[in-house]
């Protein structure tokens, strides 16, 4: 008996001990979890969903359109543009963001009868000044393209909305 039962456990170590597969190997190499390999990953994964999160701020149509005339040619006719803007003012986040010398190319797309799509592939700005009382950013001048905005015509506002991988830019900077 005892025999036997040696025998039966050198077999099943026979069995558990010969070299995997090629297929076995794979299963294998999917099942560990690499610690360096898991933060990489997830370090790509965080990357990549911080580029689709956005910051957005509500302005009044009459602060980004210069007179009613621009602002009827990209909301009514979707006619691209470019104008400039002499100073900005607004809030975000809890932060006071004063611009001038702002120019803007925009290129206006229909999304129903009372909005409007508008890409801002060019928003150059000046003289930035970023603040919230404790901390105080200056800026000379700023690329904030690649942008868009939803303009809407009941309430005449529009909804910028700036992708945080371009805020980042200049976050990381200071």
């Amino acid at each position: 008996m005892l025999f036997s039962l040696f025998s039966s456990i050198y077999s099943l170590y026979l069995v558990y001990a010969t070299p995997p597969s090629a297929l076995e190997r794979e299963e294998q190499t999917h099942n560990k979890i690499d610690p360096f390999g898991f933060a990489a990953n997830t370090y790509r994964y965080f990357i990549k969903q911080l580029k689709t999160f956005e910051f957005t701020v509500d302005l009044d149509a009459n602060e980004i359109f210069p007179n009613d005339e621009i602002k009827q040619d990209i909301v009514s006719k979707y006619k691209s543009a470019e104008y400039n803007i002499t100073n900005l003012k607004y809030q975000l986040l809890g932060f006071n963001i004063i611009a001038s010398d702002i120019i803007i190319h925009v290129d206006p797309a229909k999304i129903d009868l009372t909005k409007t799509r508008i890409y801002i592939p060019v928003m150059l700005a000046k003289n930035v000044k970023v603040s919230n009382g404790v901390i105080n950013l200056t800026f000379n001048e700023i690329d904030l393209g690649s942008i868009y905005a939803i303009y809407d015509r009941n309430p005449d506002k529009m909804t910028v909305h700036v992708p945080m991988s371009i805020a980042y830019r200049y976050l990381q900077q200071q």
